[in-house]
This record gives C-alpha cells, structure tokens and sequence, in this order.
C-alpha cells in the first residue's frame, strides 16, 4: 500500500511540471477573453457543384456578440484575400460582396455577416474559398467549388477520307472533355452495331473485318448530365471509304454591324460542317439574291453579305442560313445606323476642386445631332446598391427636358451638380465647324451620300462638384436612326485643392491658312472669318477709289499722247 501511494505521488508530481508555466509566461486574460466573446459561425462549409457560366453565392453568416466590432470577416481563396470586412480587396469585376441582412432568430440572438457571390463562374474559379473571422485563434469555413463544364468532343478519328479494302480492320476513336468527365457511346444511325448489339461504351470502336454490310453513320455521343450531350458522326460508305460528317455550326462574327447611309458594310457568318453546306442570306423573311445593292462571297468558311450604298430600307436584321445532309443552322446579325457606345477619355483625376472637364469619343457613320451624360456623387456604400434599379438603355422621357436648365447654352458647357445618389442629366447639342448645333444644317437629302467624320469627340466641363469626392458618369448619343446604349459607368475624381498650373507659351501664328479649321474653336473660327470679311470689304472699296480717281486723268493722258 505505502509502495502505491509513492507511486501516485510521483506521476503527480509529473504531471504538473508538464503542465507548469513558465516564468514570464502568464496566459494573457484578454486573449481569453476575446476568445469568450468572439462571435461564431452560423454557417457551415460545404461543396457546391456549377455549371460553368452560372451565378454562385458562397454563404458566410455569423452570430453577433457584445464584441463582434472588433473582428473583421474576410473571404480569401487560399492565401490571396479577396474582402475584408465591407472592403472588396479583389479587382476581379465577377466578385461581388453581399451584405447579410440581419436577423433575429426566436431566441432573440442576431446574426450578420457577408456573402460571397461570383458571376460567370469559370474552370479556373474552382477551388476551396474560405471565410475567416479574424480573432487571435482565427475561426474559419471552407466552401468547396466545383465547376460543372458540359461535354466537348475534341478528337474523333479517322478525321479524314481513307481507302478501306475489303477485310481490312477498322478503328474509329472519340476523345471528349467535360466535368465530370463524359461517357462515350457509339451508335449506329437506323441499324444494329456489327455485332449485334444496339450501341457500345468507349473511346474506341473497332470492326475487325470491314465489308459492305459494316456501311452506314456510326454516330459518338458524349454525355455527362450536364448541359446537352454533344455527338459526332463518322460515315463508312460502300466502296469502303471513311467520311467524317458534321452538321452546320456558325458562328457569327460580329452580332452587330455599324454603318450609315449611302456607306458600305458587311456582314460575315463563319460556317462549318461536312458535307460543306450552302449558305442562303435573309432580311427579315425575304432570301436574297445577287444583285447591284447586294453581293454574296466566300473564302473558306467565311461568308459574307456585302451591301453597297446603304438605304435607310437595308437597315434592320439579317440571317444567314446554313445546310447540309446532317441538319441546319442559322446566324442573326443586325445592320444598325445607330452610333456605337461612347468611351470615355478624359484622365479620371481632375485638375480642380470643384470642376471637371469630361470628354468621350463615339463612332457614327451619321452626324450626331445630340449627347445626354448623366453623373452623380459615387456611393459610399457601392457594395449595398446591388438592389437599385440600374439605368435603362432605351430612350428616356421628358424628364431631360425639365432638367433643361442645368444646360446653360450651347457655348458654355458646363453644369452644377449637386450630387446624391439619384442621376442627373444633360442634353448637349453637337457642334459642327461653325460652332452651331447640328440640326440646324439639316440639308442632307433622305438618300444622299453623306461623308463626316466618322469618329466624334466631345467633352463637357462640370462645375460646382465637391471637393475631394468620386463621381460616376454615363453617357449616349443619338444620331438620325435613334439613341444608342448607354456607356459603361466612368469613374472620376475631384481634388481636394486646385492644381497650380503653369501658362504655357502660346506659339506664334503667321497665317491662318496654316491652320486646319477643324483645330480651331467656334470662337477662333468666326475670329478668323470676321477678320477675312474686314479685309475683303477694304481691298473693294481700295478699287473703286482707284477706278473713279485715277481712271479719268489716265484716260486723259493716253488721248493727249
């Protein structure tokens, strides 16, 4: 018994040296404090599985404490931070932060937190995402994304035309790529595989010995439940060649084509297939022919609808149609008169405190009768306004024109802007050489051939911003066919005091005709015209003197000599 109680005594006295502290060594009581009140998840990890070019939103709830202030929630993709707290870290333009709204569930307990939504998703955003709670034993979840790609035949063989004797072997083969990774499966069209069987599973198709009878369309589909399963065929013909069949595939090079009146354009499908298949173009319903105003073209693949001196009639929507044995596709383009969307140029700083000189470029094969730019103060808060009701595209109401003051003439431009989250708006008149808007030299015939610049510049000064503050702007145009899109939002900034900018040395100028009109100002330009009407009007009144003095006394010497 005495042996036993010393035995005890000594693994005691073990234990607690094993576990004594150190001297200096005291635990911190605010590390477990915060690790009392640290709040926790309210979410667990899991593994989503998306189509690729779908929306995810990767959930991230937490429940409030006392302390919850102090700890900031953040979204990384394993090292690389992409959040931190209501702050996006990443530039990636499909990342977006979702706030959780709060919530009180029955025991009276409130949870927050944020959300992780990525659009569009892609092969390469697959992969662990975590959501970390930043306290001195970081607390964290990981969500598992899995990106789903419909199936893709890459390889099929033969690929080519081959001669096959009779009793020669035959192997066909059919690689396909997809996640998960798709089933093979060969088929043959409106009869039996060689064997007898109705299909067969694999890459590779063999027939030991071929013959008449082994003729037909064997068909490879790849399937792997997600989107629609994709097939090819290969065709083994009598004679004992080998053919390997698509069906029409276009692909439509630009949806869109920009042109104008009395101008040409141009419209191209890319088509594929085997047999190769004839085109046919529509406008609208009705098939086109060759004609003066219309010529069709091919090299290759490509085909193409060439349209010569455009008519407001040619502008509207085009198909062009592609078949052959296997099946038929089709390709819409659309002929617009319409300018294309504005981009903005002007540098995204301003050199002023309250004022900002904005420019835009914008192509149109017509004259662009007028611009709206809109522009409010950027949000403090842009991750929260996910729910606002974006602007429209189409063509606004009347509500331009009850902000018609804000235009102070058509030579001043500049405007006051007040801010707030709602837009305010602008109409501005283009300009032409003389410093007049637009419409009032409307004189161009419906049919005529009209030739401007098809690249337009114009800028706008903003006045009375607040100093120091991020703005955004929009901007569309509208020529003789209608408004076209609005712009993609442009993102500027004031500063918070005036740059002290200093004169430049103004070159000498020794002749107007040295100078491209287009270069000069309104102002310069009627200068320069009203300087050249002064000479014009004294060289004449020069002559007459000349002619009503001087003429009599040398007609009087002349007679005398």
């Amino acid at each position: 018994m005495a042996t036993a109680m010393i035995f005890i005594a000594a693994m005691l006295s073990v234990v607690k040296e094993s576990f004594a502290i150190p001297s200096g060594h005291f635990p911190d009581s605010s590390f477990l404090e915060e690790d009392r009140y640290s709040p926790g998840f309210l979410t667990l990890g899991q593994k989503y599985s998306i189509a690729i070019g779908s929306t995810v939103v990767l959930p991230c709830k937490i429940n409030e404490t006392e302390n919850s202030s102090q700890y900031v929630l953040a979204w990384k993709r394993d090292i690389a931070v992409l959040t931190a707290g209501n702050v996006k870290v990443t530039v990636n333009p499909r990342i977006r932060l979702m706030p959780v709204q709060a919530h009180t569930d029955p025991h009276g307990a409130l949870s927050t937190g944020y959300n992780l939504e990525i659009r569009d998703v892609r092969n390469s955003d697959a992969g662990d995402y975590i959501c970390q709670i930043g306290s001195m034993e970081p607390k964290e979840i990981v969500h598992t994304l899995e990106i789903l790609v419909p199936p893709k035949i890459d390889y099929i063989s033969p690929a080519n035309k081959m001669d096959i004797h009779k009793g020669a072997p035959i192997r066909m083969e059919c690689r396909a790529s997809g996640n998960p990774t798709p089933k093979i499966i060969w088929s043959r069209k409106n009869n039996v595989m060689p064997n007898g069987e109705a299909n067969k599973t694999g890459n590779v198709l063999d027939i030991l010995h071929a013959n008449r009878h082994s003729s037909g369309h064997y068909k490879c589909t790849a399937d792997n439940r997600v989107g629609q399963a994709d097939s090819r065929e290969v065709f083994i013909h009598h004679d004992g060649f080998i053919i390997v069949t698509d069906p029409p595939e276009i692909e439509v090079e630009q949806p869109i084509v920009h042109s104008g009146i009395g101008h040409e354009a141009q419209l191209v499908c890319i088509v594929h297939g085997e047999p190769t298949p004839s085109v046919v173009w529509y406008q609208d319903t009705t098939q086109l022919g060759i004609t003066e105003q219309f010529s069709q073209q091919n090299r290759g693949n490509k085909y193409s609808l060439v349209i010569r001196n455009v008519t407001y009639s040619d502008i509207g929507n085009y198909t062009c149609q592609a078949s052959n044995a296997l099946g038929k596709d089709r390709g819409t383009l659309s002929l617009s008169g319409l300018p294309t969307l504005c981009y903005f140029d002007s540098p995204t700083l301003s050199s002023y405190r309250d004022q900002y000189n904005i420019s835009w470029t914008v192509q149109s094969y017509s004259p662009i009768r007028e611009y709206r730019l809109f522009f409010r103060l950027a949000s403090k808060n842009m991750h929260l306004l996910h729910h606002e009701k974006p602007l429209d595209n189409h063509i606004y109401n009347d509500r331009a024109a009850a902000n018609s003051h804000l235009f102070n003439s058509p030579f001043s431009g500049s405007v006051s802007a007040h801010g707030g989250d709602q837009w305010e708006n602008v109409v501005i008149p283009e300009m032409n050489d003389y410093g007049a808007p637009n419409h009032f030299f409307n004189m161009v015939p419906p049919y005529a051939t009209y030739h401007p610049t098809i690249r337009h510049r114009m800028s706008f000064q903003l006045k009375n911003l607040k100093p120091a503050s991020n703005y955004e702007a929009r901007v569309q145009a509208r020529n003789d066919h209608g408004w076209n899109k609005l712009s993609s939002i442009f993102h500027f900034s004031t500063r918070s005091e005036d740059m002290e900018l200093e004169p430049s040395a103004q070159p000498a100028v020794h002749g107007a005709g040295l100078l491209d009109k287009g270069l000069l100002s309104s102002s310069d330009a009627s200068t320069i015209a009203s300087t050249h009407f002064h000479k014009s009007w004294t060289l004449s009144i020069f002559i007459v003197l000349i002619t009503t003095h001087l003429l009599p006394s040398l007609c009087t010497a002349l007679s005398v000599v």
